[in-house]
């Protein structure tokens, strides 16, 4: 792929990502298609894909949160399995509706049970660099390069966040429906993975 179209696919990913990230299956297509393509793809190229790879995940990262709150909220007859009866009452009462408020929602109620790990400080480090999917980054965020920013160490801990996020979900919070499909990553697992959480073969 020349670097007009990994330009391109940045572009549009970059522009209607969120409004894409709903449907699980699309944000799993997305991240297959990038991941392909970043294999095939020369070091020059690579780094131009680690933009729109870390955009995606970190989104899909703040959807998982938006729905695991959406639940709490809502599910109050059946509850969510495994949360705390004192964090679901305060989440039910706070107007919780941003990335930022997920990430100190989840910290305050340790609800990864990653409390000294710095799971959240990291959590809140990829938000941040989400919100760099501007290019004028008038908020002198991480370094001023976007290729320096958005780098292979930054995609990784993205890649590592989502996998802890989704195990979570999987195994914590875990959905009681037979329809909900496991989730197949498009990366070597870094952790163990579960029967929801499956690497790519």
């Amino acid at each position: 792929m020349n670097r007009r179209g990994i330009l391109s696919i940045s572009a549009t990913l970059a522009s209607g990502l969120l409004a894409l990230l709903p449907s699980s299956t699309v944000a799993q297509q997305g991240t297959k298609l990038l991941y392909r393509h970043y294999a095939e793809a020369d070091e020059r190229e690579r780094r131009l894909l680690c933009k729109p790879i870390i955009l995606l995940l970190v989104s899909i990262i703040e959807a998982v949160l938006h729905d695991l709150h959406t639940r709490i909220k809502t599910f109050t007859i059946e509850g969510v399995q495994n949360l705390a009866t004192s964090a679901g009452d305060y989440i039910r009462l706070k107007k919780i509706d941003e990335f930022e408020k997920y990430i100190a929602s989840a910290k305050k109620h340790d609800l990864f049970n990653l409390a000294d790990s710095g799971f959240y400080q990291q959590l809140d480090e990829l938000r941040r660099l989400r919100n760099r999917i501007h290019i004028q980054n008038t908020r002198n965020d991480f370094e001023r390069n976007e290729c320096d920013a958005f780098n292979d160490d930054r995609k990784v801990l993205a890649e590592k966040a989502l996998e802890k996020t989704m195990r979570t979900m999987a195994e914590k919070f875990t959905r009681i429906h037979d329809h909900v499909d496991e989730f197949k990553l498009p990366w070597d697992a870094h952790f163990p993975t579960s029967k929801f959480l499956r690497a790519k073969k």
